[in-house]
């Protein structure tokens, strides 16, 4: 059983992590990258149920833990007056797994996420989410907390799932949920921007301050008329490219990795 003070302690740790790490890295097909991010500078933050792991905050991963003596406790500090019948039927209720699942379905449609990476340079991550390397990552510094718009908080990689105490904070009980994933994820090295929402859609555009933007790196399958057309549009934009670091991804022909070749300034004022 995961305690409650296990997952404060995880969730502190998880805080510490994102307060260290340096940029934050968005995957995205070319268009997207142009048109919406870095053009008029929104992120589209989704409902989690839509994402392609079919685990991902599924609702039937929260195991909790409550003992009979747990039940017995919070009925007799409730200020309501149960009858004996009563107090059968609700401690059937804490006990009914389910129940419990319908509260979280609910609830975790409140909360849209956005994908970010430790890593721009992820073979896998190109392959998925940038379009077979014909995409672009644009590298962020949000700060942990971005005002009212959304935290920042890493993923999680488990082999096993444990059920979790039943005291525990329900807050906090769903940070931990929306940021576990299976290991079998773990090379995403993912950092996730949660926001809750109050829109039903599934998917909601967020805006930000175009000062996060630290990098843009376009993958190896973009071709130069593409890498030219799209300088144009980012330069029209007026993001400054001045602050910003370009980037090109490059077969390694050594290995079988990726390099990154940095775009000087200089070239980028001839496009």
């Amino acid at each position: 059983m995961i305690s409650k003070s296990e997952i404060e302690q995880i969730l502190r740790i998880d805080l510490l992590k994102v307060l260290t790490t340096d940029k934050f890295y968005h995957y995205t097909k070319f268009n997207t990258a142009i048109d919406f991010i870095l053009t008029n500078h929104t992120i589209q933050f989704s409902d989690p149920t839509t994402f392609n792991d079919p685990f991902d905050c599924s609702e039937k991963l929260l195991k909790f833990n409550y003992n009979d003596s747990l039940v017995d406790d919070a009925i007799n500090h409730s200020s309501m007056r149960l009858s004996r019948q009563q107090r059968r039927e609700l401690k059937r209720s804490f006990n009914n797994p389910k129940n419990y699942q319908d509260i979280l379905k609910a609830e975790r449609q409140k909360y849209k996420i956005a994908c970010f990476s430790e890593y721009f340079n992820e073979i896998l991550m190109w392959s998925h989410y940038a379009d077979k390397h014909s995409g672009i990552c644009i590298g962020f510094n949000f700060p942990h907390k971005y005002d009212d718009k959304f935290v920042l908080c890493p993923v999680k990689y488990l082999d096993e799932l444990k059920p979790i105490d039943g005291t525990t904070d329900v807050l906090r009980v769903i940070m931990y949920w929306l940021t576990t994933k299976s290991i079998r994820w773990d090379y995403e090295q993912e950092i996730r921007a949660i926001t809750k929402s109050k829109m039903n859609s599934k998917n909601e555009l967020i805006e930000f301050d175009p000062k996060y933007i630290r990098e843009i790196i376009f993958g190896c399958n973009v071709t130069d008329t593409e890498f030219n057309n799209g300088i144009k549009k980012i330069k029209k934009s007026g993001l400054d490219l001045d602050t910003v670091i370009i980037k090109r991804m490059r077969i390694n022909e050594q290995n079988f990795l990726l390099k990154d070749e940095i775009i000087k300034p200089s070239a980028l004022h001839h496009v």
